[in-house]
């Protein structure tokens, strides 16, 4: 069996690393930051609920981020959604705080609420539902 070096995962950790554009590293990093801020914001807002930042999405001419928060322990998600988004200028402003090195400007942030999870556990609940059918 041949092992791998680690100058060749260096290396190609490094390409894909070159592949994303602009907008994709954007998007990476503030997901990154932003779960750390969401997380804090919402022990303080959002008492017993865990928010999560899922996906970071920023358009091509870098003005706009949209957020997609997954939401556990909420009982109405909309109203979790509203606080933040209510929230968001501070927010927006210790992400500027911890970005203000790499970035001219602050993209504007839009929240949304991401319910893939819940999609997957109804679709797994159907699925599992169906097998006890034909059994």
């Amino acid at each position: 069996m041949k092992a791998i070096s680690p100058k060749t995962i260096k290396r190609s950790f490094a390409v894909q690393e070159k592949t994303l554009s602009r907008k994709d590293k954007l998007g990476k990093q503030l997901q990154k930051d932003l779960g750390v801020i969401v997380d804090s914001a919402a022990k303080q807002l959002l008492p017993g609920v865990m928010v999560t930042v899922l996906e970071v999405e920023v358009t091509p001419d870098l003005g706009l981020a949209k957020v997609f928060l997954s939401f556990l322990n909420s009982k109405d998600k909309e109203k979790d959604l509203a606080i933040l988004q209510d929230n968001k200028a501070t927010i927006r402003h210790y992400l500027a705080q911890k970005l203000k090195n790499q970035m001219r400007k602050m993209p504007d942030i839009q929240f949304y609420s991401d319910d893939r999870i819940d999609r997957a556990a109804r679709i797994e609940d159907l699925l599992n539902q169906i097998k006890k059918d034909e059994s």
